[in-house]
């Protein structure tokens, strides 16, 4: 048995001089960052954008400041450094540091469409950058695989099949393909 603890399963984030560790995600977490990834890519690839879909990569912003956020979308015809799209998959441990203070930071960075995605409710909220620098709540999407399934959502949700993202409304984001393979 092992009595010390391995911080290569860790993620390291600094926010405000802070350090955050953040424990390996499960595999419905990587596979939905993984589907939101080549969702993107496929679509940029196939319209020859200029753009390209990471995750698992650093987003520094100065000495004080780097976060690893589940996805980024990068278009090179606008900033190269900052994300058009920054989606952050929810995990127990990650919860309230996403909707917090790393909200607030990209928000301060000026990252213009911020994503919440829940794949244990198979829903994703949109959040748009405001001229004050903060994130309003745009809207909230939900996806049911049956309908014989139904379960009951607020009033702001919307139970839709797709949805284009505000910043590239010519892309369609299908919800079955952002939770496939995600039980």
């Amino acid at each position: 048995m092992q009595d010390y603890i391995n911080y290569d399963s860790f993620k390291e984030e600094k926010i405000d001089g802070q350090i955050y560790l953040m424990a390996a995600p499960s595999d419905e977490h990587r596979d939905v960052q993984a589907n939101i990834t080549n969702l993107f890519n496929d679509y940029f690839k196939k319209k020859k954008k200029r753009c390209i879909s990471r995750f698992d990569a650093n987003l520094y912003i100065d000495e004080n400041n780097f976060l690893e956020p589940d996805v980024m979308v990068f278009c090179y015809n606008t900033n190269r450094n900052i994300p058009l799209i920054v989606i952050e998959v929810l995990s127990n441990s990650t919860r309230n540091l996403d909707l917090g203070k790393k909200m607030k930071k990209y928000a301060e960075i000026g990252i213009k469409e911020y994503w919440i995605v829940t794949w244990e409710l198979f829903t994703i909220d949109i959040y748009l950058l405001a001229d004050d620098r903060k994130y309003e709540h745009y809207k909230s999407y939900a996806y049911v695989k049956s309908e014989k399934f139904t379960r009951k959502f607020d009033e702001k949700t919307e139970i839709v099949k797709e949805f284009s993202p505000v910043s590239m409304p010519e892309l369609v984001v299908r919800l079955e393909d952002v939770f496939y393979f995600v039980e």
